[in-house]
C-alpha cells in the first residue's frame, strides 16, 4: 500500500470513530535519509519530502481531531516528524519524549548486546525472532512484556474527551506491536511504511485497534486478546 493510500485509510478510519472517544495513533516516523551500512543511523534526518508529508498529515488529522498531543522517540527523525505534524496542525511544537518509543524502546534491555545482534542479522530477522521464538533475542526482554510497556503508554489516556494522542516511533517497534496484537507474523501484516499507523481506542473495558488491510480487533484491557469483525 502506497503512502497516499495509507494516509487516506487513516483519515477515513479516524473519521469513522466515535467523536467523543479519545484515540491513540502509534505512527512510524516520516521518510528519512538512507542509513549508512553498518550503523544504526541514530542521527539520520528526515528528507524534505518527509517533512512535507508529516506537515500535511498533521493538518489532516487536526481537521478531524483539533485537540492533539504528540509524544516521540528521542531520536531526531521521530522528534522532527512530531514537530512537523504539530506545525502542519498550527499547534505549538511541544513534543514529549519517551524511551518506550525508541532509544532504547520497549524491547531492548542491553543496548550493547542487542545492538550487535541488530547489525549482524538485520531488523527483519530480529522481529521474526521476537514473534516466533520462545526466548527473546539476546539483550532484549520478552515480547509480551515489551508490548505491555507500549500499551501502558498508549492506552493510559484513552477516555472520553475526543482528543488524538500520537506516538511517533520506529518501524521495528510498530511491526512487533501490530503483529503481536493480531497474533500474526510480520510478513502477514505488511512491514510498516513511513507515516503508517495503528489506531487504538477504548470502548467500555475493551481496547480496540485497527491496522490497514486487517479487520478490527479488540481485547479486554489487561486481559486476553481476541478478534472480531467490524
Amino acid at each position: 500500500m502506497s503512502e497516499p493510500c495509507r494516509q487516506r485509510w487513516l483519515e477515513r478510519r479516524l473519521r469513522a470513530l466515535p467523536s467523543r472517544s479519545d484515540v491513540s495513533l502509534v505512527l512510524r516516523h516520516a521518510e528519512r535519509e538512507d542509513i549508512p551500512p553498518g550503523t544504526f543511523g541514530a542521527d539520520v534526518p528526515l528528507t524534505a519530502r518527509g517533512v512535507e508529508s508529516a506537515e500535511r498529515l498533521g493538518a489532516v488529522l487536526s481537521d478531524i481531531r483539533p485537540e492533539m498531543e504528540l509524544a516521540a522517540s528521542p531520536l531526531p527523525r521521530c522528534v522532527s516528524t512530531a514537530e512537523a505534524m504539530l506545525r502542519g496542525a498550527g499547534l505549538p511544537e511541544e513534543v514529549a519524549l519517551d524511551w518506550r518509543l525508541g532509544d532504547p524502546g520497549p524491547f531492548v534491555v542491553d543496548s550493547r548486546v542487542a545492538g550487535a545482534l541488530f547489525l549482524d542479522v538485520g531488523i527483519l530477522e530480529i522481529v521474526r525472532r521476537q514473534l516466533c521464538d520462545a526466548s527473546p533475542p539476546s539483550g532484549m526482554r520478552p515480547t509480551a512484556e515489551g508490548v505491555d510497556l507500549l500499551l501502558e503508554l498508549t492506552s493510559s489516556h484513552l477516555r472520553h474527551g475526543g482528543s488524538l494522542n500520537v506516538y511517533v516511533t520506529h518501524d521495528s517497534i510498530l511491526a512487533v506491536l501490530v503483529a503481536h496484537l493480531y497474533r500474526m507474523q510480520v510478513d502477514d501484516i505488511g512491514w510498516p511504511g513511513y507515516l503508517d499507523g495503528l489506531l487504538m481506542w477504548r470502548h467500555g473495558e475493551r481496547l480496540h485497534f485497527a491496522w490497514r488491510g486487517l479487520e478490527q480487533g479488540s481485547h479486554p484491557l489487561g486481559g486476553e486478546r481476541d478478534r472480531f469483525s467490524g
